[in-house]
């Protein structure tokens, strides 16, 4: 049976994933790149050239709609969505700070194309569950992975428990929530005056260095003398179905505390119920405090455990789950 892998990036997971199984790779904007035609006459153009297979694999939300045209004409063919972003989350409830990039149109669009989603592998019960809002059909649980030598590299980090530095790693747009976290800062340190903050990735607002305690950092090569000075991971996002970084804190024996929005919540609230908070500046705040009032021998039992809840997610691991799931599903469609 052959599979092509529509792909939007490819997220490094989902590439391994790809691979597991044999795939073949197609970018669902393969005509036209750089074009400035509309989106919906590039998806209808690149729908009806993808080439013919008997599976089709998305990635995502961007790919749904070439793939659904090509179904339409195809019905014989199999698709199955990597349910891996924010898209079904946003067809559900739209945050107003997210409504540029997911207007009216885009949701009724996805709407439209995940009709022709024949099954789905979600990244997490939170990206199972939005898409069960919308989707009569069977859907897998497989997690990301933190890429091997990232892995291996992060295994061996022993951070400063016992300091008050915050690390959160996420490009500059409002799904990450970075405004969300620098507020929740600002009221963290008018309690704890030695606490600092380091944002990591692109697109962050430079001004912010201007609030005292704050470091933008933008992008990095080198994550790890960042999680090695930390003491704590904030994952602040208004809509993240599993951001690996979470994963690669927890690696790093890093405690983090993720939102109710965030799809790692389902690994952070064994660390306790204190850190999965509120999409909200003080009850992230409230979490924060919390942890810097802990001892530091609880904060190394925490950092020990953080690391034994990430040893799963490693690529061996996960690509197995992954064609496990995948032959699987397929035998339940047919």
């Amino acid at each position: 049976m052959k599979v092509l892998f529509v792909y939007y990036v490819p997220h490094p997971s989902h590439r391994g994933f790809a691979e597991s199984i044999g795939a073949d790779f197609w970018h669902y904007n393969h005509y036209f790149k750089g074009s400035r035609l509309p989106k919906i006459a590039k998806s209808g153009i690149n729908g009806l050239l993808l080439p013919k297979y008997d599976v089709y694999l998305s990635e995502g939300g961007a790919p749904i709609t070439p793939v659904a045209i090509k179904k339409h004409f195809s019905r014989e063919s199999i698709h199955i969505n990597i349910i891996a972003d924010e898209t079904f989350m946003m067809m559900k409830e739209t945050p107003e700070e997210m409504k540029d990039k997911y207007k009216g149109y885009v949701n009724l669009a996805h709407k439209f194309a995940s009709k022709y989603i024949d099954g789905g592998i979600a990244v997490s019960k939170l990206a199972k569950e939005s898409a069960e809002a919308f989707l009569d059909i069977p859907i897998r649980i497989v997690h990301p992975y933190i890429e091997e030598k990232m892995y291996e590299r992060l295994s061996k980090i022993n951070p400063n428990i016992k300091g008050l530095n915050i690390v959160s790693v996420g490009y500059g747009k409002p799904a990450k929530g970075m405004d969300i976290l620098v507020k929740a800062f600002e009221i963290v340190k008018e309690e704890v005056r030695d606490a600092e903050l380091y944002i990591i990735g692109k697109g962050n607002p430079k001004e912010w260095n201007k609030i005292e305690g704050v470091h933008v950092e933008g992008y990095v090569d080198d994550l790890i003398p960042y999680f090695k000075n930390a003491s704590l991971f904030v994952q602040a996002s208004r809509a993240d179905t599993f951001p690996v970084t979470t994963l690669e804190a927890l690696r790093a024996g890093l405690p983090a505390i993720v939102t109710e929005k965030t799809g790692t919540k389902e690994v952070t609230i064994k660390l306790g119920m204190d850190f999965v908070r509120k999409v909200d500046a003080e009850d992230i705040a409230k979490g924060i405090l919390r942890y810097f009032d802990l001892s530091e021998s609880k904060r190394k039992k925490l950092s020990q455990k953080a690391k034994e809840l990430s040893v799963m997610f490693n690529k061996q691991e996960m690509c197995k789950r992954f064609r496990q799931e995948f032959w699987k599903l397929l035998e339940e469609i047919e």
